[in-house]
């Protein structure tokens, strides 16, 4: 299972129509496309500056991929970007599920893979990729901006 985060700042005039926007637009979108598990909109509570992530469970990295090329996903991004809603570029992070505790669509997800496995006993896995990205010296990861 792969997990899509996506982080942005609100224009703080805009902040009630972009989570309007979310709600009505965007959830009804992404449901609508093949391999989209779940979807979280969040609202960053302790920040200072309306701060949202979405946080959208995909199948696998395939179905994240075509969904990038679904006309539902193109019109909806064109919608958010003429609504000027964010105030800095949004961060993407793509990441992959290594274990969870019960995560939205795991049980989905893994019953789904072990269906392809078997109706597929021939097709191989996979291959791992030996490289492994490193995060810089010192890294601590993501923070709060301002902090």
């Amino acid at each position: 299972m792969h997990v899509h985060i996506w982080k942005m700042q609100a224009r703080k005039k805009k902040f009630e129509e972009y989570e309007k926007f979310g709600r009505q637009v965007t959830l009804p979108a992404l449901k609508k496309i093949d391999g989209c598990l779940d979807v979280h909109f969040l609202k960053v509570f302790e920040a200072k500056k309306p701060q949202y992530l979405w946080v959208v469970y995909w199948r696998d990295h395939n179905a994240l991929e075509a969904a990038r090329t679904n006309p539902l996903w193109r019109e909806q991004i064109k919608k958010f970007e003429d609504g000027k809603f964010y105030k800095t570029i949004p961060l993407e992070l793509v990441c992959e599920s290594l274990a969870s505790f019960g995560a939205p669509g795991v049980e989905k997800a893994k019953k789904v893979q072990k269906t392809e496995k078997a109706e597929n006993p021939e097709k191989e896995a996979p291959a791992e990729s030996s490289e492994k990205a490193e995060a810089p010296k010192g890294f601590t990861g993501p923070t709060v901006e301002g902090e």
